[in-house]
């Protein structure tokens, strides 16, 4: 069989403007070409694909069929010719990145202004929503990539590690435990812990490493932001968990109320996700190894002795 992407253009076209001429004009060639390239797409089929009594025209049933078909097979076609630009030069045009609330602050500008300043005909956007949000966007290609916290349930997406932080304790000042060189995961399922609102994996996360699916919390969140959980903290009504790189972002002073918790060190594992086969995907490769330069060495490193917290999704 001899049907040519030509062909299968012109006939998409001809099903836009139910008519010979202005399909034609469309395409840029006479009308007479156009209709010879139809009518030899039909012979192939051995079938009319368009209803030439009708005026305007309507397509046949067939015709119905074919068109699906061949505005899939454009697409791929046009994919194609994407894919072998992006592989030339991964980091041109516009990158639609998701992130999760819990990473974007402290990442986002570890990477960014380094990335653009490499890539000046690249732009970003960055759109924080939760996992759930970010997955469906990506499986409706309203994102190119996505940056998670990883395992999902959805196992269908190609996979670009990042990078491995560890979880740990913000206490407030004078709490009993202050004195402590760790805790343990024990102990923290006795403490008012302080969380994020459902909805968000690093309460999941949270929830996993005290051995509860219920806080033992008075108070009630609807705000994802830690810098939240932590003035609640130095307010006495709690404490909270936060990941190493938010921890950076403290004060001095803060900082010394960290605690890490005894080994297996619990970690959270953060992934650059996209679909398999998209036409971006060397832009996310390529974006992959700009972000993993942006962290510290250490949370690039694995470890036998971590225990990576899983999510709801």
């Amino acid at each position: 069989m001899a049907i040519t992407l030509i062909q299968l253009q012109y006939f998409e076209a001809l099903a836009e403007f139910q008519h010979f001429g202005r399909a034609a004009k469309s395409c840029g060639v006479s009308q007479p070409t156009l209709s010879a390239q139809i009518q030899k797409l039909e012979e192939e089929l051995q079938g009319d694909l368009v209803d030439r009594r009708s005026q305007p025209i309507r397509l046949t049933q067939l015709g119905e069929q074919v068109l699906l078909h061949a505005r899939k097979t454009i697409q791929s076609a046009q994919s194609l010719v994407e894919v072998s630009q992006h592989f030339h030069k991964p980091l041109e045009g516009q990158l639609r990145l998701g992130v999760i609330p819990t990473v974007a602050p402290y990442l986002v500008p570890r990477f960014a202004p380094e990335l653009l300043k490499r890539f000046p005909r690249l732009s970003v956007q960055i759109e924080e929503a939760t996992t759930e949000q970010l997955v469906e966007k990506l499986d409706a290609d309203q994102l190119d990539a996505a940056i998670l916290a990883v395992p999902i349930a959805a196992t269908h997406f190609v996979s670009e590690s990042l990078y491995r932080e560890p979880l740990l304790a913000y206490l407030p000042e004078g709490h009993p435990k202050s004195k402590d060189l760790f805790l343990t995961s024990g102990e923290l399922k006795s403490e008012r812990i302080l969380l994020l609102p459902e909805g968000h994996c690093f309460r999941d996360q949270a929830l996993q490493l005290c051995g509860t699916d219920r806080p033992n919390e008075r108070i009630e969140l609807l705000v994802g932001q830690f810098e939240t959980l932590v003035r609640l903290a130095d307010e006495g009504l709690g404490m909270t968990l936060l990941p190493q790189l938010a921890i950076s972002e403290l004060s001095a002073v803060r900082q010394k109320r960290i605690k890490p918790i005894a080994e297996p060190r619990p970690v959270r594992h953060i992934a650059l996700l996209a679909l398999p086969g998209h036409r971006r995907l060397g832009m996310v490769e390529a974006l992959a190894r700009i972000i993993r330069a942006s962290v510290p060495e250490v949370l690039r490193s694995d470890s036998h002795n971590d225990r990576i917290l899983t999510t709801n999704q």
